[in-house]
This record gives structure tokens, sequence and C-alpha cells, in this order.
């Protein structure tokens, strides 16, 4: 009888060792910016700051569905020092939104050992495109690249407008960021970057000198950061144009615009335009999708939001086939889970079994990686002509 106590009481005690095993995680718990920076440059590693609120979709997605693949636990493990802040609650988190003007969950913030920011991305990546940013931020590091617009200092003198956009939630007017920008001539420094590059449209002498320095403002800050601003600024240039449709000024204003570029960036920003033009301003998808047919990138984001496009009711079978052949020129063996999927579905809607065959292979191999489920891709490649 006391044998087999003790034979249950041990069998319990390996249940909880190894309930407690799998939960081990590789955030730990920051004390100080001090002594994150010290542990990272004590151990030869970087910091990989995940930035997160309670009530964040994606971040809780991150949570369940990256962050415990062994795989990525035992590389990031390996080569960074990894803290998971919360944004919105812990002071450090509060200091950070601030400093690096985190706007959108999840932000990933790369450093260095001396607190020089290396890279920043945003959103739910799945593993694989996970693992490379990581990777792709390991490289920069190693080869001395930084964003250098941001200081390695934690404490940073900011207008105060732009500190209560956090503090108190309350939007920065571009009226007094437009003074203060007059005033204040270098823009680039880090306390009057960081509250111009936040305030979408200040006024066209501004959006103008944002353009005329955009190389110089994606080399500093990163194009993450400059995005938002980019598109922005875009969007009220077109106001040129006028509210009536005219192709031939759309594309002269593609012309115009096109030399101030990161040559890298422009097939993103030209598509952006398109958008703009064509889907928001004209409400024309068959125009847009045929000119995204024709500028093609690999931006998989646009192709999975639009996707919900073609449920519309007054969607015909040629916007149709015109968004599958745009889908096609992006989509690889190397494409997003989610992607796949919708790629996938929407190859059988059009009686293309070989290509949907052809997206669910990719896709079974993709939820196989992932550890995700593969039962939709399986179904799809049992199916018969």
């Amino acid at each position: 009888m006391m044998k087999s106590i003790k034979c249950i009481f041990l069998l319990l005690l390996m249940a909880v060792s190894f309930g407690l095993h799998a939960q081990e995680s590789q955030f730990i718990k920051v004390s100080s910016w001090e002594s994150l920076l010290s542990k990272a440059k004590k151990e030869g590693k970087l910091v990989l700051i995940d930035s997160y609120f309670i009530g964040c979709i994606p971040c809780k997605e991150m949570d369940d569905e990256v962050f415990p693949l062994e795989n990525v636990k035992v590389f990031m493990e390996k080569n960074f020092v990894n803290a998971k802040i919360n944004f919105m609650t812990e002071e450090l988190g509060k200091q950070l939104q601030i400093k690096y003007g985190v706007t959108g969950f999840p932000t990933f913030l790369i450093l260095n050992g001396d607190g020089q920011l290396i890279s920043r991305f945003l959103g739910y990546k799945d593993a694989d495109q996970f693992l490379k940013l990581l990777s792709e931020a390991m490289d920069k590091s190693a080869n001395g690249l930084v964003l250098a617009g941001f200081s390695p200092e934690l404490n940073v003198l900011y207008p105060d407008f732009y500190t209560e956009m956090f503090k108190a939630r309350k939007s920065m007017n571009p009226i007094e960021v437009a003074a203060y920008m007059d005033k204040n001539k270098e823009v680039m420094k880090e306390g009057h970057a960081l509250p111009f590059l936040l305030t979408k449209h200040i006024n066209p002498y501004w959006n103008s000198y944002f353009l005329e320095n955009y190389a110089q403002w994606e080399q500093a800050f990163g194009k993450e950061l400059i995005a938002i601003k980019r598109n922005v600024v875009i969007k009220e240039g077109m106001k040129a144009i006028g509210t009536s449709r005219d192709d031939a000024r759309f594309a002269s204003f593609l012309k115009e615009v096109q030399p101030k570029i990161v040559l890298k960036d422009w097939p993103n920003v030209k598509l952006n335009a398109a958008e703009h033009y064509y889907l928001n301003l004209h409400k024309d998808a068959k125009a847009f999708f045929q000119f995204a047919l024709e500028n093609a990138n690999d931006d998989e984001n646009k192709l999975v939001y639009l996707s919900s496009h073609l449920n519309g009711p007054k969607v015909d079978a040629e916007e149709k086939r015109l968004f599958c052949e745009w889908m096609k020129q992006v989509v690889s063996a190397g494409s997003g889970y989610e992607m796949l999927t919708i790629a996938t579905r929407l190859m059988l809607a059009q009686n293309d079994l070989e290509q949907a065959k052809r997206y669910a292979k990719w896709g079974l191999n993709k939820s196989v990686l992932l550890q995700k489920d593969g039962s939709y891709f399986q179904g799809v490649l049992a199916l018969k002509k």
C-alpha cells in the first residue's frame, strides 16, 4: 500500500514537473532598462522586446501559435535576451512606447547591448516569417547597421504635445506641430523627428520636405515607422489630381513622385497609391486589380484583406478573374498560412483544381512547419476532377 502511495506521489510530481517545464518561456522578467541591456551585452546577444497589451488579439496569437514552437523558442533563447513588456501598464513599457513611437501591437523592437535600435516590425507573423525577420536583424547587427535616428538613451526631451498623445491619448494638433517644426529646424533630431513622423499630415511644405529627404528618414528611423507617414503624404499629394477621374494625371503623378522614393520601396508605394486612386476614390476595383496584375509586388497583406472584396454582391466574374491572376503573381511556397488558405479557396471557386492543389500542397507543408491544422489542404488534395 505504501509503495502504491509513493508511486502515485512520484507520478504526480513528474506530471507537475512536466507541466512546469512545458510552461517555461523564453521571455525574462525585466527589472530595469539598464539590467536588460547589461544582460544582453554580457551574454553577447541582442535584445528582443515584444510590446503588447492585454486584449491585443495578434499579441495573443503570437503567444499561442508562434512563441511555444520549439524551433522558435530555441532560436530566440540562443540569440536574444527576450523581454515581453506591457506597453500600457508597465512603466518601462510606457517609456518605450514614447521613445519608439509605438502605436500598433505587437511591435517587436530589436536592439544591441549598447541600446541601439537595429530593427522593428509590426503585427502577427507566421513562425517562419518571424524567424526570417530575426535573422535579418542579426545580419544587420553583424554588419554594424543600426537605426541611428534613435539614441541609446531612454530619456529624450520631447515637446509636451507629443508625450500627451500617449499619456492622455490626445491627438497632436497639426497646426501646433507645424509651428514647432518651423521654430526648431533640426527636424531629424530624435525629439523632433518622432512628433513629425507620427503627425501624418502637417502641411504641404512639410510634406514636401519629407519626400525630398525620404531616403534619410528611412535610413535613420526604419521602413516600418515612416511607411504610414509616407502613404498619407502621397495621398495628400494626389489631391492635386482633382476629384474627377483622370488616369493620365495619376500616371504623371507617379512619375513625379518615383525619383524621391527608395528604389526597393517603390513597388509597394506605387501599388498603395493605385489602391487609393482606383479603389478608394473612384470605386473601380476592376481597374485596380488590372493595375495590380501589371505591377505585382510581394505584398501578401494587401491580397489577404482585399480578398474579402470578392464576397460583395456586385462583384462580377471579370473582377474575380483579375484578382486571381494578380494573386498568382504573388503567392509562392513561402507564402503565409492564411494567404495559402485564401488562395486555395479562391482557385477552387474559379474551378481551377490544378492551381488549387498546388496551393494546397504548399499549404499542407506550411501547416506541418507551423504545427497548424492541415485538414483543409488534405481535403483539397484528395479531390478528383
